[in-house]
């Protein structure tokens, strides 16, 4: 009868200070995810998992690379390891401002891009929305703000955290681009992103997973015909990929575009992994991974 009470008091306390955990299944990506349900208008990072921000390892950062304006990362969670190498790469700089870009991978409304005025949410506090420059975004009606589609799409909800972790103090920019967005429109999308930040302050990130649904060495082949149109700035051919190679080609090309009117033109690959590689088992449907620095 004694020990009981301790059980209650022991139980409560894990519920106190560990929240709720949830698993959410979205475009055949299953997560465990932390989800955190709070006051006021604050946008929540759904794909979140504690875990990943425990234990992290220490990378050397790349040498040589100049200053890094721009960066390359995986959305899926299963190559946290990844992510966390470019953000220790890109944490040395002096950025002000992140402009983030990703797929929406549903892309129902075509041609448009989403983005948000409202801050996010995340369990490292609050990631502040540079709604002055998002504003200008908006005059413009290829984009569109919507809260709920930046909430479930984990091509931005995924990379917030890491963005607060490593770069306090920034403010962040988040575009989640359809498959069908105009090229037309990234030209004009780019141009007020140019127009309107110090790039000498600004990071941009793009949020794209590689090759997707095909065995390792499918993959391997898919991304070194991947890797050669990014080096080799081959805007065309990068439009003509489909998921054998990658998952948005166009968020790729926003960023190789608004690198080109910067005058950045140094690409290094910083890593080049897939998802059997990384769960050290067998599996025919993989997801490949290349980690990319963009440097002055």
């Amino acid at each position: 009868m004694n020990k009981l009470p301790k059980i209650i008091v022991a139980i409560l306390i894990i519920i106190a200070t560990t929240g709720s955990i949830f698993a959410y299944n979205k475009n055949n990506i299953s997560n465990n995810t932390e989800s955190y349900l709070y006051n006021g208008r604050n946008i929540e990072c759904l794909y979140y998992n504690a875990t990943d921000f425990i234990n992290i390892p220490e990378y050397e950062t790349a040498q040589d690379t100049g200053t890094i304006r721009g960066c390359i990362v995986p959305h899926h969670l299963v190559a946290k390891d990844l992510i966390h190498e470019v953000f220790q790469n890109v944490s040395k700089n002096n950025n002000k401002t992140v402009v983030l870009i990703g797929p929406d991978h549903e892309s129902t409304d075509k041609g448009k891009i989403f983005t948000t005025l409202n801050d996010w949410q995340t369990p490292t506090g609050i990631q502040e929305t540079d709604s002055k420059l998002t504003k200008e975004l908006l005059k413009y009606s290829f984009v569109k703000e919507d809260d709920d589609k930046l909430t479930i799409e984990h091509s931005a909800s995924s990379i917030i955290p890491f963005i607060n972790y490593y770069l306090k103090d920034v403010k962040v920019v988040t575009l989640v681009l359809t498959k069908q967005v105009k090229l037309e429109d990234v030209e004009i999308l780019t141009d007020e992103l140019y127009k309107n930040v110090n790039m000498d302050e600004t990071l941009f990130i793009a949020s794209v997973d590689f090759s997707h649904y095909l065995n390792l060495d499918e993959a391997n082949k898919m991304d070194l015909i991947s890797m050669e149109a990014i080096q080799n700035n081959d805007m065309n051919k990068l439009m003509s990929f489909t998921n054998d190679n990658l998952d948005s080609p166009i968020s790729i090309l926003t960023m190789m575009n608004i690198m080109d009117k910067a005058g950045i033109s140094k690409k290094t690959v910083l890593r080049h992994s897939n998802s059997e590689l990384i769960l050290k088992k067998n599996i025919e449907e993989t997801t490949s991974y290349i980690t990319y620095l963009f440097c002055k």
